[in-house]
C-alpha cells in the first residue's frame, strides 16, 4: 500500500517569543516492512533544518528560529510504501520463558522497566493472571495479553497524559493507545520478553487519520513483530512506523524550548490518503490542502488554565490519538 501522510503542528504564543529551539521525530523509518519513499519538512519561518539519527535509529530533525515570532507552523509530509511481512504468532516455535543468554545487547534496552513503563502493585494481579506456563507457546501468550488489554480496558481520552505511568490506566481502567501500549510493554518485560514502543500513524478508510502507538515484540523465530493492543491485532499495511523507543518519552513527535514569558498552545491535524502510484520527485509542491480542522491540545486536568510548553509537548501525541 502506498500512503501519503501530512502532519501539521501549529505553535501559537500569547505574545512574541524568540529563539525557539525544536526537534521533530516525524520522518517515517525504512525497514523490512515499509519504505519511506519521500519526506518533506516545512517550517513557516526561515531557518536551517538539520538532521541526525538518534541512538534508536530514528531520524530526527532540529532547528532554531531566532527572530521574534508569535506563531510557528511545522508541516511534515511523507510518502510511505508499506509491505509488511506475513506474521502468524500462533505458528512461532518460541516457548516461555525465553532464553536470552546469547541475545544481542540492544535487546537489553527493551527489558527494563522505566519511566511510565514501571512496576506497580496494581500490576501484580495481571501478571498472575496472564503469566504463561513453562514450555507454553510464547506467540499465543503474546496475543492473549493483547486480547486481555483490549477487552478489559476502555479506550477513553482525558483520563491520562502522554507521560502517565501505567498506574493511571490500572486505576481508571481507561486510557488511550499509548497507555494500552505502555501496559503491554510492562507485562511483557516482567515476563522477560523484549518489547519496544512504536510511534506512528494508522490509516482508516472510513475514519479520520490519526497518530497512533503500538508495541513491537521480539521473538527469536520471527524477529520484531508489531502488535497493537488498542485494536488487538498484528500490525498490517495500514500502519506507518515513525519512531521506536523504550516508551513515549523517547519518541515525542516534537519537543523544544523558547525564550520569552508567553504561554504556548499547540494545535495539530493529521491526514492520510492512499495513492495508486508513487508520485513524482516534486510531489510536495502539489500536496492537497488539509481538510481536517486543527485540534487544540489542552490539558484535560487544567482545562481553564494555559498549559506550559513542557506539558503540552508531552500531551500532543496523547490528545491526537484515537481508537
Amino acid at each position: 500500500m502506498i500512503l501519503e501522510i501530512q502532519h501539521e503542528t501549529c505553535l501559537a504564543y500569547t505574545e512574541a517569543v524568540s529563539e525557539s529551539i525544536a526537534e521533530a521525530r516525524m520522518e517515517p523509518v525504512s525497514d523490512a516492512d515499509q519504505s519511506c519513499r519521500s519526506f518533506h519538512l516545512g517550517i513557516s519561518l526561515t531557518t536551517n533544518v538539520f538532521r541526525y539519527v538518534d541512538g534508536f535509529g530514528n531520524r530526527v530533525h532540529h532547528f532554531n528560529v531566532l527572530p521574534t515570532h508569535g506563531e510557528l507552523r511545522i508541516m511534515a509530509a511523507a510518502v510511505v510504501e508499506t509491505h509488511p511481512r506475513p506474521r502468524d504468532l500462533t505458528l512461532s516455535s518460541d516457548r516461555y520463558p525465553l532464553d536470552l543468554e546469547k541475545a544481542e545487547l540492544e535487546l537489553l534496552d527493551y527489558l527494563h522497566l522505566r519511566g511510565p513503563v514501571r512496576d506497580s502493585p496494581q500490576l501484580a494481579p495481571l501478571l498472575e493472571l496472564l503469566r504463561p506456563k513453562a514450555g507454553s507457546p510464547l506467540g499465543e501468550a503474546v496475543m492473549g495479553i493483547s486480547r486481555h488489554i483490549h477487552l478489559n480496558f476502555e479506550y477513553a481520552k482525558y483520563y491520562t497524559l502522554a507521560s502517565s505511568p501505567i498506574d493511571d490506566i490500572l486505576t481508571f481502567g481507561k486510557g488511550v493507545c499509548q497507555d494500552f501500549t505502555h501496559l503491554m510493554l510492562a507485562i511483557l518485560r516482567c515476563f522477560g520478553v523484549p518489547s519496544r514502543y512504536v510511534s506512528g500513524y494508522v490509516h482508516h478508510m472510513d475514519k479520520e487519520a490519526q497518530s497512533h502507538a503500538w508495541c513491537e515484540v521480539w521473538l527469536p523465530s520471527l524477529g520484531w513483530v508489531g502488535i497493537d493492543p488498542t485494536n488487538d491485532q498484528v500490525v498490517d499495511e495500514r500502519f506507518i512506523k515513525v519512531a521506536i523507543g523504550r516508551d513515549f518519552t523517547d519518541v515525542p513527535p516534537n519537543k523544544g524550548l523558547f525564550r520569552g514569558k508567553a504561554s504556548q498552545a499547540i494545535s495539530v491535524r493529521v491526514e492520510t490518503r492512499v495513492l495508486d502510484t508513487l508520485p513524482s520527485v516534486s510531489w510536495q509542491d502539489q500536496l492537497p490542502p488539509l481538510q481536517t480542522p486543527l485540534t487544540a491540545i489542552v490539558s484535560p486536568r487544567r482545562a481553564n488554565e494555559m498549559a506550559d510548553e513542557d506539558d503540552i509537548a508531552q500531551e500532543q501525541q496523547q490528545q491526537q490519538q484515537q481508537q
